[in-house]
């Protein structure tokens, strides 16, 4: 399994903008995408702050999702100021229903797409994780 809360920053006046991106984004994941366990988009405290909690079987149903026509098509540019991904753990009996954060490795047989989306997001899986449940 591979999850990601995304720290996201928007630019001054463009929030409706963004919500109404993410909403089509959120609709479009589910209806043609696999793999997708969790996809949620929340308000901050913060003004023009997001976050994303993002939970996928694996990290190729993530890169999948990145390199997704939905996703591509859409003028981030635009209304992003920042991002942040960060790949997160469940806690062991506390979280909910998804599983630990897996990088598995790049087999030979892997298409063009996945050898991108591992050189574009990395999973970068803390040390401090080693061992723990």
């Amino acid at each position: 399994m591979t999850t990601l809360l995304a720290h996201i920053r928007i630019k001054p006046g463009k929030e409706e903008k963004w919500e109404a991106i993410m909403a089509d984004m959120v609709a479009q994941t589910f209806a043609t995408e696999t793999g997708v366990n969790r996809y949620e988009y929340w308000k901050g405290q913060e003004k023009n702050f997001y976050y994303c909690l993002l939970s996928f079987d694996d990290k190729w149903a993530f890169y999948r999702h990145q390199m997704s026509d939905h996703h591509e098509g859409h003028d981030f540019a635009d209304v992003l100021a920042d991002i942040k991904l960060e790949y997160i753990d469940p806690v062991a009996g506390a979280g909910g229903d998804l599983k630990p954060t897996i990088d598995a490795p790049l087999g030979d047989d892997m298409g063009e797409e996945m050898k991108t989306g591992q050189e574009r997001f990395p999973l970068d899986i803390a040390d401090w994780w080693t061992g723990r449940k």
